[in-house]
């Protein structure tokens, strides 16, 4: 399932994102700051695979990630897939 965390957006332009990249995924305000925190983030925007465990495998922390890259492909596909 993927979520995206919205800490400091504002919910108009949360809506603005979502339209903007037809996201078809929950998006989630996090006004108390309370995900921002319990992640330790320190940098935005952040990006968190987490397993069916509910482990962190793995964290982007940079903005210019291309998602569409065959090795980001790759590497979501593998998140996807593994058993641990």
């Amino acid at each position: 399932m993927l979520l995206k965390v919205a800490m400091k957006e504002k919910e108009k332009d949360l809506i603005k994102y979502k339209n903007r990249f037809h996201i078809s995924f929950p998006l989630l305000m996090d006004e108390n700051a309370l995900v921002e925190n319990a992640y330790g983030v320190l940098t935005y925007p952040a990006t968190f695979f987490i397993n069916r465990e509910g482990k962190i495998v793995g964290r982007v922390s940079k903005e210019d990630v291309d998602w569409t890259s065959e090795s980001m492909k790759n590497l979501i596909r593998y998140l996807l897939n593994e058993k641990t």
